[in-house]
């Protein structure tokens, strides 16, 4: 364990709170290590003002399927040139779902499997490595799965 047990049960309790489980954007603010020396987002203060709007769209439209009987989806589509920041994008909602909506599975697709592999699932590599909580989870060459002794603190205390 990364954490002892009193600052794991701190970052649960951060990461499951209402400001961060229904809020996007707060989860990659609070996450990941922005503006920290030694990292390497050391020169980044947060995402991208582009990535913020989405993530400010998607904490509104969390909200508005809360008071809702029959819960919309949400749809967004970019097109865009290389290197933006589009799969960091998809990395953080990946790490975001699995973080707050714990036994969630999100499913991640691309135009072909070599796209997948070495852009999408590279860069959430690379992010969940960067994620305070990234020892939550294991990844393999084709999923994201928590560690098991995560898993078992789930079942045994939240069941």
């Amino acid at each position: 364990m990364k954490y002892t047990p009193e600052q794991e049960e701190e970052l649960m309790t951060e990461v499951w709170s209402l400001n961060i489980k229904d809020n996007p954007l707060n989860f990659v603010r609070y996450i990941f290590p922005w503006n920290q020396e030694g990292t390497p987002l050391a020169d980044f203060s947060g995402p991208r003002e582009w990535q913020e709007k989405i993530l400010r769209e998607i904490t509104t439209h969390v909200q508005r399927n809360q008071s809702i009987d029959t819960p919309e989806m949400f749809r967004y589509a970019l097109a865009s040139g290389r290197g933006i920041g589009k799969s960091a994008l998809v990395a953080w909602l990946v790490l975001w779902m699995l973080s707050t909506r714990l036994g969630s599975t999100t499913v991640v697709t691309a135009n072909t499997e070599q796209q997948l592999r070495s852009r999408t699932w590279a860069e959430l590599g690379k992010w969940k490595t960067l994620s305070l909580n990234g020892h939550w989870f294991h990844k393999t060459a084709t999923t994201l799965k928590p560690q098991q002794w995560f898993e078992e603190l789930l079942i045994r205390d939240l069941q």
